[in-house]
């Protein structure tokens, strides 16, 4: 199984569980359904991955896997994860945890990342004293430097 389909049967189960979470408003036909879908999910993905996607569940951390954003940050805890890390996820070598709030972390695909509003925001740097000078100048008439 390649790292793409790990990551996309993990988040699939994250869903199915939630979604099993809130079996008040399923019927036992859909409820069967899901249960079976979450088996053959679990069945796909590799042990290693899925011991760890268990722990974080039940330490509470729902989503257990989530994609990077704005730039470098942590999808689940929105805090900023090392260069190194982020270099070794958005190669997709492996998922690997947050140092922060341990969930697992990927990276979107580029198409996605751009289309979800979570762009990085740049903001314009402080002009420094020279730029301000400049601007407060403008319009004005230059003075003759004495020779």
């Amino acid at each position: 199984m390649t790292m793409e389909e790990t990551v996309r049967a993990l988040t699939d189960l994250s869903e199915v569980d939630r979604r099993l979470a809130a079996e008040s408003e399923l019927t036992k036909r859909a409820a069967n359904s899901l249960e079976g879908r979450r088996a053959a999910l679990r069945e796909a993905i590799p042990g290693n991955f899925l011991a760890a996607y268990d722990d974080l569940g039940r330490a509470g951390r729902r989503p257990a896997v989530v994609a990077l954003v704005r730039g470098a940050h942590c999808g689940g805890c929105y805090m900023r994860i090392p260069p190194q890390l982020e270099g070794f996820v958005r190669r997709g070598q492996s998922l690997c945890s947050c140092p922060h709030c341990r969930r697992l972390l990927f990276a979107p695909a580029p198409a996605a990342e751009s289309g979800s509003g979570l762009e990085p925001t740049r903001h314009a740097a402080k002009p420094g004293p020279a730029v301000k000078r400049a601007a407060a100048n403008r319009g004005r008439p230059k003075k003759p430097r004495p020779s």
